[in-house]
Formats: structure tokens, C-alpha cells, sequence
């Protein structure tokens, strides 16, 4: 009999590992996203650990296991979800009903702001989203996103064979929040109710992932604009025969060296731009 891969069983079960969560109509959830602003893909994980236990320590839920990348939760009326991804980490917090007032920033409070305070990072995103049964008369859809939301921006879509309408207007709200909200067909499962929330939440913050580039793009055509007039009069220098040839090779080292160092120091980033650009096209 052959032998099974030593890691078979654990690949097999990391595929199963983070299920999507199952919501019941109405619902609502509160997601934020943590990342250190340099080198988050080094950063010490065991900062993003703590910062999570200072939380579910709060309520006296349920420890991750040592090492554990996701871990879910119960904290107060919430359900948690905790993940851990190579630059970022994600918290979700799942509730049952929605509040008469739409988007309430108390809805938020399910993560304490002297808790965000003490993060190990910064804050890329930070979501509220409202689940509600779809209405029959789909012109009341019409008005609740029209006043929920800045029209000049609203992108509203029917999603999974029309099992439910979202829209959100893609702006930060005055209490630094971006708010989606979600229309299900009665009687939509629970599993597809959570799979809509969880696509929104990835769809937003690897979209933010993916224009951290955009930054880095304009410092480096900034650099290599200033270097462009500097490498064309060398070039010119180069059929002066007067000039010493070690000067000319020394001068071009240098700029060699830079454009280097500047391809090293960016290609991470821009790699991790065309990742997270496929994976918002793919979700």
C-alpha cells in the first residue's frame, strides 16, 4: 500500500478550516482590518495574537489554539471570526436582527476603541453590513439605497442567481466606516447569507490591499524622473574623450546600483498588487 504525503491529512483539512459563516435573515456584521504599514509580511505575529486574546478575554471566550491562523468566538450578542493572512489580520463580528436606525455607528462598539487603539497597526478597512429580507416590491429596494447612500457612487448588483441584491456606494462614513447592505430572498440559506457578507468584506480589503501599490508607484516615478535627466547627460558625457572612462563607468554604477535597489525595494509590493488585484476579480 502506498504511503500517504506526511502533510495529505492536514493540507486536506486546512480546506475546510475556515467555513463561511452562516447568518439567519435579518442580520448584521462589523469587520475590521489590521495591518502594519511596513514590512507587514514580517511583522511579529505574536503581537497579533495578543491583541486578539485582549479581546476574547474581555468576554471569556474560547482561546485559539497556539500557532492558529483563524478562530472563531463568542463575545457578548456576537459571533467572531478571526483570521490571520500574510500582511493583515481580519475580525468579524456577526449579529442577529438589524437596528431601526441604518449603519448605527454603535453597531461598531463590538470592538471596543480603547481596544482598536492599542492594535498592532493600522486600520485598512472597516465595514458595517445590513441583511435584510428582500422586499416584494423591489422599488422600495430603490429608496432605502438611494437614502442610504451617496448616489453619485452607488453600485447596487443582483448576486449568486439572484438569491439577494447588494449595494454600497464604496465611501467612508463620518464615523470612518465603509456600509454595504444586502437584500436576501426569503428563505436563502444561511451558508449563502454568510458567503455574500465574507465575499464584500474580502472584495473591500484586498481591494485597499491592492492600491497600496498605487503609493508606491508615484514615489517611485518621482525617483526615476529625477534619475532620467542624470542618466541621459551621462549617456551624452560618454562621447566626450576628454572624460576619464573610470569616471563614466564609476557614475554609471551608481545610478546601476539605484535602479536596483529601487527594483528590489518595490517588487514585493508590486507583486502583491497583482495578487490582490486577481483575487478581487475573482471574488
Amino acid at each position: 500500500m502506498i504511503d500517504d504525503h506526511p502533510l495529505r491529512y492536514a493540507l486536506v483539512n486546512e480546506l475546510h478550516a475556515r467555513p463561511f459563516p452562516s447568518l439567519d435573515l435579518p442580520c448584521h456584521a462589523a469587520y475590521v482590518a489590521i495591518k502594519q504599514p511596513l514590512d507587514a509580511h514580517n511583522r511579529d505575529r505574536a503581537a497579533d495574537m495578543a491583541h486578539l486574546l485582549a479581546l476574547i478575554d474581555r468576554h471569556g471566550a474560547s482561546r485559539p489554539p497556539e500557532g492558529a491562523t483563524h478562530h472563531f468566538a463568542r463575545i457578548g450578542r456576537h459571533d467572531l471570526k478571526w483570521e490571520s493572512h500574510t500582511e493583515f489580520v481580519t475580525y468579524s463580528a456577526f449579529g442577529r436582527g438589524v437596528g431601526t436606525r441604518a449603519f448605527d455607528p454603535a453597531e461598531a462598539e463590538v470592538f471596543p476603541a480603547d481596544w482598536l487603539a492599542a492594535a498592532p497597526g493600522l486600520r485598512l478597512a472597516a465595514i458595517l453590513i445590513r441583511v435584510e429580507p428582500l422586499p416584494e416590491d423591489l422599488a422600495a429596494v430603490t429608496a432605502r439605497v438611494e437614502d442610504w447612500f451617496v448616489p453619485e457612487s452607488l453600485a447596487c448588483s443582483w448576486v449568486l442567481e439572484e438569491a439577494a441584491i447588494i449595494a454600497g456606494d464604496f465611501q467612508i462614513d463620518p464615523a470612518g466606516q465603509m456600509r454595504f447592505a444586502i437584500f436576501a430572498r426569503p428563505g436563502t440559506g444561511a451558508r449563502r447569507i454568510g458567503r455574500i457578507v465574507q465575499r464584500l468584506c474580502e472584495i473591500e480589503t484586498y481591494r485597499a490591499m491592492s492600491m497600496l501599490g498605487l503609493g508606491r508607484a508615484r514615489e517611485l516615478n518621482a525617483r526615476l524622473n529625477a534619475l532620467d535627466p542624470a542618466l541621459s547627460a551621462l549617456v551624452a558625457a560618454m562621447t566626450d574623450k576628454t572624460r576619464e572612462a573610470e569616471a563614466t563607468l564609476g557614475d554609471l554604477l551608481e545610478i546601476s546600483a539605484e535602479l536596483e535597489s529601487l527594483a528590489v525595494g518595490h517588487s514585493f509590493r508590486f507583486g502583491a498588487t497583482g495578487a490582490y488585484e486577481a483575487l478581487v476579480n475573482q471574488r
